[in-house]
């Protein structure tokens, strides 16, 4: 299933991909470009800017159905970046299997500063069913740490190779939070926890909880991860306890006009990042 996916990705863009990627190679370069630019958002190298990231950066696995906030940020605010970015993508996935941070580095050459990550979101909601059969302060609590070491490995295993490639300074890492999902607009986002039998009011307290929960650890990991950065994105869409409806596409994710609102507070605090 997964293959006819990916197929079918590089049937139908091919000439999206064709004038974004660099042309003056072989056939089986061509290719594999073809494949990075879609996948892996990697067609320029020699960026200062490195990303990893779930669907806030790859809504509809590269179908524009809304401009997500790495689209924000490249076409908005010209940002050049060397992007690993796939929805549904975790952090434990990432590093334990995908590990498109080593593509990235990479990719990006000696010139990249900054690692930006958005990614948590998929680790902490889902399943939300746990949330009812094992209780909220276990599963999160259990979620939270589990998060916080892989996260610590990631800074570390991407620090290394860095300063292995190119010497220097280790990376800038900058992680955000999410802002409240609106579960009253689309209750995917809370389904396995109704079809486990919690009541629905308890239910659509689920995301608000965990958002607070996940952008508050954040916050205490950036105070102990020497060039950990983190951006508070939450009450920009109208929250909490829910996201304005107006400005989400579902339960989870912004539309472009929301994802607008996002880029413009997430670009000034990395303006700010940028100067310290």
């Amino acid at each position: 299933m997964v293959a006819g996916k990916f197929k079918k990705i590089i049937f139908v863009l091919p000439l999206f991909l064709i004038i974004f990627c660099d042309r003056k190679k072989t056939n089986q370069d061509i290719l594999l470009d073809i494949i990075n630019c879609q996948i892996v958002n990697a067609c320029s190298p020699y960026s200062r800017y490195g990303m990893i990231g779930d669907s806030w950066t790859d809504f509809a696995f590269g179908y524009n159905l809304a401009e997500d906030l790495y689209d924000q940020l490249t076409k908005k605010y010209g940002y050049k970046i060397t992007a690993s970015n796939i929805a549904g993508l975790t952090l434990r996935r990432e590093l334990e299997e995908r590990m498109g941070y080593i593509h990235v580095i990479e990719k990006a050459g000696p010139e990249i500063q900054y690692m930006l990550i958005s990614l948590g979101g998929n680790d902490m909601i889902f399943p939300t069913e746990n949330y009812y059969t094992e209780g909220f302060e276990t599963t999160i609590t259990s979620r939270l740490n589990a998060y916080s070491l892989r996260l610590k490995t990631l800074i570390l295993y991407g620090n290394q190779l860095k300063l292995s490639l190119y010497g220097g300074k280790p990376l800038k890492w900058v992680i955000h939070g999410y802002d409240y999902p609106n579960p009253e607009k689309d209750n995917s986002c809370i389904l396995s926890a109704l079809n486990a039998g919690m009541p629905e009011e308890d239910a659509k307290q689920i995301p608000m909880k965990v958002v607070d929960r996940f952008n508050e650890t954040l916050k205490q990991l950036s105070s102990e991860i020497p060039d950990l950065y983190y951006i508070d994105l939450r009450k920009i869409l109208g929250g909490p306890p829910y996201s304005n409806s107006d400005w989400m596409t579902d339960c989870l994710h912004p539309n472009t006009i929301g994802f607008s609102m996002i880029a413009e507070v997430y670009v000034q605090n990395l303006r700010f990042i940028e100067e310290l």
